[in-house]
């Protein structure tokens, strides 16, 4: 492959399904780079057993075969320098001169250049997770440089901007479907209680069990490395009230959800 330009096929979670879209495009691809969670060790094998692989063991890999996979990884390929975890948290800070960051975990498509360094997540390509689109990545590495391609495996996400719009309309119903159901609770709950809960409503007191269980997919989140604004628009949460978990998770460490609360 020396020389020519070396197609990299990138891909994470796959938990044990490999699914015939994904082989066709590993088909076209002459190494396999793999960010954790195969979920199986026929999958791993197949996997290696077909393709330059490069991998790293994810949270659910487990037995003898896992154990020989390490939980960050160097690597190079056509030149370009690569470290990978399967966690984005589990990433070293030392970077050196990294040029290209993987990993994997989340599920969904990530990716952003900081001072000129690609940080990829290709997404989950194995079993369908929430309304997170199936996806994985497609690079194009020669002489030490790079080009990459998303790659979207289900019908209507030809694009990231499709796969996003489609996910939050699909989060956009969950939610109007939650808020229908809190307004009937509340309507139940005003026609047994009276004028106390009429007031309570008018005063926006907000459910507690509401609130604590918003509080604790923050911190989940939040321990798993997202940024305040990707919680906030992931979770369709006001962006303030976020940060100010976020600030109460750091001023006490390993507090749960209603530590937070009663901290804010």
């Amino acid at each position: 492959m020396t020389g020519e330009p070396i197609r990299a096929a990138v891909l994470a979670d796959t938990h044990g399904v490999l699914r015939p879209e994904v082989e066709e495009v590993l088909s076209t691809c002459d190494v396999v780079i793999h960010a954790g969670d195969f979920d199986s060790q026929l999958l791993y094998h197949k996997l290696s057993s077909k393709w330059p692989l490069y991998a790293v063991r994810g949270n659910n890999d487990r037995g003898v075969w896992a154990g020989g996979l390490p939980g960050v990884k160097r690597f190079s390929v056509g030149g370009v320098k690569f470290i990978m975890a399967h966690k984005r948290q589990d990433v070293p800070s030392d970077l050196g001169d990294t040029q290209v960051v993987i990993f994997g975990h989340s599920h969904m498509y990530q990716q952003e250049e900081v001072f000129g360094r690609l940080w990829l997540n290709p997404g989950g390509c194995g079993f369908k997770r929430f309304t997170l689109p199936l996806s994985l990545a497609v690079m194009t590495i020669e002489n030490g440089s790079w080009t990459l391609e998303p790659v979207w495996l289900e019908n209507g996400y030809g694009t990231r901007s499709d796969a996003i719009s489609q996910r939050e309309k699909a989060k956009e119903s969950r939610y109007e479907k939650r808020q229908k159901r809190y307004k009937r609770e509340k309507e139940k709950g005003a026609a047994r209680m009276g004028p106390a809960a009429e007031n309570a409503e008018a005063s926006g007191a907000m459910d507690t069990r509401e609130e604590l269980f918003l509080i604790a997919r923050i911190l989940r989140l939040k321990g798993a490395g997202e940024s305040v604004s990707w919680i906030a628009q992931n979770l369709q949460a006001d962006p303030a009230f976020v940060e100010r978990v976020c600030e109460a998770a750091e001023r006490i460490q390993g507090a749960d959800a209603r530590q937070v609360l009663a901290a804010l």
